[in-house]
């Protein structure tokens, strides 16, 4: 079985000391792909420079919606490294829109303008997106069905049960975290998606509730994931393991 993190942020400074064991951890469970998902242009280096000396990391690069509230700056710089290292890079991420913590309008308006940019790049080198949509999935549906996007896969997915029927119904995948074993929310939310959009990741250093409550997050926790995922489907973890990293391999290795 291969399992597959499909978001998390590795250069983060809580695994600055640990991430050989990190990786190793990752290994010995089964993960044989990890997407690093960067921010900001610092991130964005610092996520190519880590997928250089790891082949178990993937890198996507962009421009993170709460980025573009305090460094909208940075945008012309991160395109241009997009187009630069594009031979290197998995996907566009991670990139989208935010309601949380940001509701304004001249707010929302900067996230919207990077954005729609990280959207454009995404369609002119043909790479998947990878989005993060907390509260504000039907403004980024919109903006992808303005664009015609095909590819596109959203992480952590927090709205709706409506409006994730119409995400899975444009065909987007989506993936779910180490909340869902205990969530009930999300586990009704995993209900919702077809096998052959579902993916898993862990998000880390972002850190969970139940088992992993006061641990790291680490991407061999995508196991958890993969396991309680199998019990919600009534599936054998391996035949499930197996349909996820097709999934993998259909958005971002194809």
């Amino acid at each position: 079985m291969r399992l597959v993190d499909t978001h998390i942020h590795l250069y983060d400074e809580k695994y600055l000391n640990s991430l050989d064991e990190v990786l190793d951890n990752a290994r010995n469970v089964g993960v044989e792909a990890i997407i690093c998902n960067a921010e900001d242009l610092e991130s964005s280096l610092a996520t190519l420079d880590l997928a250089s000396k790891y082949d178990l990391v993937y890198p996507a690069i962009g421009m993170h919606p709460w980025t573009a509230l305090h460094s909208l700056d940075e945008l012309d710089e991160i395109v241009a490294l997009i187009r630069e290292r594009r031979g290197e890079i998995i996907a566009i991420g991670e990139v989208g829109l935010d309601k949380k913590y940001e509701s304004g309008e001249k707010g929302f308006a900067r996230q919207v303008e990077a954005f729609k940019k990280m959207v454009e790049l995404g369609l002119e080198l043909d790479k998947p997106l990878n989005i993060h949509s907390r509260r504000a999935a039907s403004d980024v549906l919109e903006i992808l069905g303005v664009y015609n996007v095909e590819k596109a896969h959203f992480h952590w997915f927090t709205d709706d049960e409506d409006i994730l029927r119409e995400v899975v119904s444009m065909g987007y995948y989506v993936s779910f975290t180490p909340s869902i074993t205990y969530s009930k929310r999300n586990q009704r939310l995993a209900k919702i998606v077809p096998l052959e959009q579902l993916l898993t990741e862990t998000d880390g250093p972002v850190p969970f509730y139940g088992e992993l409550k006061g641990r790291l997050t680490e991407p061999m926790h995508v196991k958890l994931v993969l396991e309680k995922l199998a019990e919600i489907h009534g599936m054998e973890l391996d035949e499930l393991g197996n349909i996820v990293w097709r999934n993998f391999e259909k958005l971002y290795l194809k």
